[in-house]
């Protein structure tokens, strides 16, 4: 089944939007979409109609009988003549249209830059990829197992989590760098507070544990506001996938995540505290009362 896909740059954009431009009366041989037969009948019935996945549907907020203009692809506008399901597949985030109506679209009348084939049982997937890039044809051609294309799309998602992590560490190295240095700023313009702690009584550990927790806190409050910033940027759907060409995931955050975020920053504030906290606490009496801020 040959197929006109349309897409937004996979380097440039983090939410991808993709369309198959299908043919409306075999697509169903190769896929398993859970998709109404109203839907189906309006689908084949009107040339500008288009099934939409229900992970995209939901993502934007589309009804089944909704005109879209999809600005990020030229404008490209259709009517949505039903919304379906798949396994949990990548499907879920697709559009199908017409193959026919999107060649038009996109003013490239009779042009398809994919091909489905369903195989006999038994066939060799390989050997008959093999035979069908051999072929005298006027394009180069590109033939492997659906498995391998979706494989190396969730190698590039990894390379995405990877990096993600890494910048993560960074981040936690600058909240201790940035924790460390405006504590130790703090301490020095408090010696003389400290030292007067000190002589009504205050110990050693005191003073510690006080540093410590002025770090921690101070932490905490970031930590909740940025999580709410954040919050806020998911449920604006400002942010709201991350995509490779090939998979596509949802981003959600639940009570679970920013408990184990938070904690992670406050641990990284109550690191970089122990530093200036431990100077504080080892200050002498009479030096720290001397001290001129």
């Amino acid at each position: 089944m040959p197929v006109k896909l349309l897409m937004t740059s996979c380097q440039s954009a983090s939410d991808i939007i993709a369309m198959h431009g299908v043919d409306k009366k075999t697509f169903e041989r190769f896929r398993e979409y859970d998709v109404s037969p109203q839907a189906l009948k309006a689908f084949r019935g009107n040339k500008s109609g288009a099934l939409v996945g229900n992970m995209i549907a939901r993502r934007n907020g589309w009804k089944v009988g909704e005109n879209v203009v999809l600005k990020e692809l030229d404008g490209i506008s259709f009517n949505i003549s039903g919304i379906f399901t798949t396994d949990g597949s990548a499907d879920d985030f697709l559009i199908l249209a017409g193959r026919r109506f999107l060649q038009e679209a996109a003013k490239e009348q009779g042009i398809s830059n994919r091909v489905l084939i369903r195989l006999k049982p038994g066939s060799d997937a390989d050997a008959v990829a093999r035979q069908i890039d051999a072929l005298p044809m006027a394009v180069k051609t590109t033939t492997q197992r659906e498995e391998t294309f979706m494989s190396a799309s969730i190698d590039q998602l990894r390379d995405m989590v990877t990096i993600s992590r890494i910048v993560i560490v960074v981040i936690i190295a600058v909240i201790l760098i940035a924790m460390g240095n405006a504590i130790s700023m703090t301490t020095l313009e408090r010696t003389r507070e400290f030292g007067i702690l000190r002589t009504l009584g205050f110990r050693r550990g005191a003073i510690l544990g006080m540093v410590i927790s002025e770090g921690t806190i101070q932490s905490l409050v970031g930590a909740v506001i940025g999580c709410a910033i954040v919050q806020g940027i998911i449920s604006a759907n400002l942010i709201k996938t991350v995509s490779t060409c090939g998979v596509t995931i949802t981003l959600t955050a639940g009570p679970g995540v920013w408990m184990i975020g938070t904690g992670i920053i406050c641990l990284g504030g109550l690191l970089g505290s122990l530093t200036p906290a431990w100077r504080a606490s080892r200050l002498e009496i009479v030096t720290a009362i001397a001290h001129e801020e």
